[in-house]
């Protein structure tokens, strides 16, 4: 079995799919839930974020014209929203940090298509 720190860095770093069929071996995903692959919660990749922080990256912070989701941190808050085309989507402003860091981890986990959200 992988640790779970490897699985939460490939959940936030990496390509699930990928992962899945190569390392843990899964012939096809098509017939399986990545929360039976991948033995870890949300609450344990929140967890790791809460120690070694969020990934960060240009790709996604405010100036960043790369289309995906993006967030940065300021003066104690999270923003965030999503870029499409050149256009702006679902900005939202979190004062509570923690309750923005959880919708970020919520959201990646999200987009890696994995359903562990």
């Amino acid at each position: 079995m992988v640790d779970k720190v490897t699985q939460i860095k490939v959940l936030l770093y990496g390509n699930a799919l990928d992962f899945a069929c190569e390392t843990l071996g899964v012939k096809d995903m098509r017939y399986h839930k990545y929360s039976k692959v991948f033995t870890v919660s949300e609450e344990e990749v929140y967890e790791y974020t809460s120690i070694n922080g969020i990934p960060q990256s240009e790709a996604t912070g405010r100036n960043s014209m790369a289309e995906g989701f993006h967030f940065f941190e300021e003066e104690g808050k999270w923003y965030t929203f999503f870029r499409e085309r050149g256009y702006i989507y679902h900005e939202k402003n979190f004062d509570d940090y923690e309750i923005g860091k959880k919708y970020i981890v919520h959201t990646l986990l999200q987009l890696a298509g994995t359903g562990l959200y």
